[in-house]
């Protein structure tokens, strides 16, 4: 019998393989030699007869059987489907397509293709990465017995892991892009608990290469961070040892890191262009790119094993998965539960709809465009996770929303009276959505109450992961790809917050407040000579009124609803900045607080809300604005004598095509892209370019910007040009309260 905590799962050479943390924090290998994915295949029987007698297909088949599944999610009724298991889970894929070219388009529909073979484990022996277990191997079989751990589990706690940050340092010219041509200067290793715990390797590129692999077998590390290790460091370390013949072993599993079949991927969410680059994985180990992790970026470590552990996630690909492959995850186990299948392809189709349905169904979220200007002693009120209960209240998922079974149903849309809701079964969507809510709640709670700064920190962020997966849970209603999402669904949650927010603007109308901007899930309101009782029976009213939790955010000793650029009499619904009466700065949509802003200006901005902060009024403010007028000067002076370095200037922007496919010419943007280009570092789309002006009106030149790759000592910025956007990032706080500032 082994105890301790499952780090690491993944197959390899047709077996699935764990890595278990011991209490004596060893860690020890055990393989299930007995078990293989299963892919399912639904069809006419005398077609599925067919694919059985396929002796090229049952050669990649280790036993088949006809079961009663759940073919859809929205079946009432199961489906006697063929269930394959493969010998070989790496195979699975291979084997989906063969399938799929025996029969027309559709003839066969193929289930449980798309999910990790480890996922799949994980689902069927209801375990998950992380848990505290008890596991007995018999016969090349593993028996997860005596579960020590709960998904539900708030008070969890886990071993001392030990982490180290691998860095290597090619050698390159200063000011030149590294290749993978160019051989290795040095590589550290750092310890990430004892930050002055640092080895470096140095030597001849060989002897660099056999330290390294050394090094890391003494060290015996279970994660390992890098800054770029799925776009840079492991494909330039995988090169340079094939160069040298060296078998580069980096992992517990003693295989030589490979070479990726593709160099990634780049895919569209929420409007924008991303490029993910693809995953160096790492047996036994569990390899993090902190430049290609979203969860770790957002909640740390602590975010990062309360999704592995409630979505069921190996950490490797937990590390590295968008929110809503991650909410996807939790969706499949609960389907596996059911005896739903998992569609390969999504075939869900919305229902049709008339004229008039479509007008009312394609409304999205209400909003009150807000009031231009500023405004004093203003409340904020938020919904909590307003989206997410909506769905998990009013049981809305792709199969419940104009389910099959109860069309009679007294549970309606708001505004859409075709559409019914479900009276007989509950959702995929809320039955996943209940463990985050929950337990989030549940977290925010225990970081409150704790006076212990750690168990602060660990709370927090184990809150803050759960809280990004409820954020996307609504958009991946909607998203064509979700396996099982459907848009009649999303249309239904935004009618309900039509409904929900309305109903708060007019109970907040009787108790005298003046609405001054309200946008899907918060509302600004304001109230002459109005007190705290005031705003809690607003509060308890809308809660007992919507039967939703509403959070009371403060009261704003000031704040400013910014009009748009193009037109200062239209106002734009996500800007604003203000000061709540604890001194606490609150903004949106300005430029501190946008990822494209240079780290200059978006401390400058900083600086002078800080300063506005002190103001309790809109005059206050105003008699602060000499002070904020000299704060600018300051930094100009800065900047028109060259002192600002260089790295405090560097522009951003997600590039949304590959070079070639820019049609207008002549911009900035295009021109670092073009010199990263010749310089062997074409950049696709999604990925970001980060570029310094150094001769902006130059408009006939290919010199005007440099990207920041490039740049070296003899590097000069463009003093007349930053000094405007520096005058307009400064405006955008100032000019509400009478100040233009001018770089002359």
């Amino acid at each position: 019998m082994i105890s301790g905590w499952l780090f690491d799962a993944y197959t390899l050479n047709g077996n699935m393989i764990f890595w278990i943390k011991k209490t004596n924090s060893t860690m020890i290998r055990v393989v299930d030699k007995r078990w293989n994915h299963k892919i399912y295949v639904a069809s006419d029987k005398s077609l599925l007869k067919s694919i059985i007698e396929n002796n090229e297909i049952l050669s990649m088949v280790k036993e088949y059987n006809f079961l009663s599944k759940f073919e859809l999610v929205t079946d009432t009724k199961r489906s006697q489907v063929l269930e394959m298991e493969l010998k070989d889970s790496t195979y699975t894929l291979k084997l989906a397509e063969k399938i799929e070219r025996l029969g027309r388009f559709g003839q066969f529909r193929l289930y449980n293709v798309g999910i990790l073979p480890e996922q799949s484990y994980f689902y069927e022996h209801d375990i998950f990465p992380l848990m505290k277990c008890k596991v007995h191997v018999s016969n090349s079989k593993l028996n997860w017995v005596g579960k020590e751990d709960n998904v539900w589990s708030t008070e969890y706690k886990l071993p001392l892991f030990d982490n180290v940050r691998l860095k290597v340092y090619p050698k390159v010219k200063e000011g030149k892009i590294p290749r993978f041509t160019d051989s290795i200067a040095l590589v550290s290793i750092q310890n990430c608990d004892r930050i002055k715990d640092i080895i470096h390797i140095q030597g001849t590129e060989i002897d660099i290469l056999y330290q390294l692999v050394k090094e890391i077998k003494k060290i015996n590390p279970d994660f390992i961070l890098t800054e770029d290790g799925d776009s840079f460091t492991f494909p330039y370390l995988r090169y340079r040892s094939e160069i040298n013949q060296v078998d580069l072993i980096l992992d517990r599993e003693g295989v030589p890191l490979y070479r990726p079949k593709r160099d990634g991927i780049s895919y569209f969410s929420y409007g924008k262009i991303y490029f993910k680059p693809l995953a160096a994985k790492l047996f036994g180990r569990v390899h993090i790119d902190t430049d290609n992790s979203f969860v770790l970026n957002e909640s740390g470590l602590q975010g990062l094993y309360e999704l592995a552990r409630i979505c069921r996630l190996p950490l490797h690909a937990a590390s590295r998965a968008s929110i809503g492959k991650c909410m996807s995850s939790l969706q499949f186990y609960n389907a596996m539960i059911k005896d739903i299948l998992i569609p390969w392809k999504p075939t869900l189709a919305e229902h049709p709809k008339s004229l008039g349905d479509l007008l009312i169904a394609d409304r999205g979220g209400l909003i009150f465009e807000p009031i231009v200007g500023v405004h004093e002693k203003v409340a904020e009120l938020d919904f909590v996770s307003l989206y997410p209960n909506i769905m998990f209240k009013e049981n809305i998922s792709a199969e419940t929303v104009i389910c099959n079974c109860c069309s009679h149903s007294k549970l309606r849309v708001p505004e859409l009276l075709n559409y019914h809701i479900c009276e007989k079964r509950r959702g995929i969507v809320p039955i996943s959505l209940e463990i985050l809510l929950k337990k989030r709640a549940i977290y925010k709670n225990k970081k409150n109450a704790t006076t212990d700064p750690n168990l602060k920190k660990i709370f927090g962020a184990r809150q803050t992961a759960l809280k990004w997966v409820l954020v996307t849970s609504f958009g991946y209603l909607g998203f064509n790809n979700a396996k099982f999402g459907r848009i009649d669904a999303h249309i239904a949650v935004c009618a309900f917050d039509r409904q929900i927010l309305l109903q708060t603007v007019r109970i907040a109308e009787s108790h005298r407040f003046k609405i001054l901007h309200a946008i899907v899930d918060s509302i600004w309101i304001q109230k002459k000579d109005g007190i705290n009782n005031d705003y809690n029976d607003l509060t308890t009213e809308i809660e007992n009124k919507t039967g939703l939790p509403i959070s009371f955010e403060g009261i704003y000793k000031w704040i400013v609803f910014v009009p748009s650029k193009n037109n200062a009499v239209l106002p734009v619904s996500n800007r604003y900045f203000g000061v709540f009466e604890d001194g606490t700065v609150k903004m949106r949509g300005i430029e501190a607080r946008r990822h494209d802003t240079a780290e200059f200006f978006s401390n400058v901005q900083q600086n002078i809300l800080n300063i506005m902060s002190e103001a309790n009024s809109i005059k206050e403010v105003k008699d602060l604005m000499p002070k904020v007028r000299d704060i600018f000067h300051m930094h100009l002076e800065l900047l028109k004598y060259s002192k600002v370095p260089i790295n405090d200037l560097v522009l951003t922007k997600r590039i949304s095509k590959n070079v070639d496919e820019y049609e207008n010419r002549n911009t900035v943007e295009l021109d670092a892209l073009l010199q990263l280009k010749n310089a062997g570092n074409s950049l696709k789309a999604g990925q970001i370019l980060k570029y310094v002006i150094t001769d902006y009106y130059q408009k006939n030149s290919r010199k005007r910007s440099i990207p920041l790759e490039l740049v070296n000592s003899k590097t000069v910025y463009d003093t007349k040009r930053y000094s405007e956007l520096l005058a307009e990032t400064c405006n955008s706080v100032t000019e509400p309260f009478g100040l233009k500032l001018t770089c002359e």
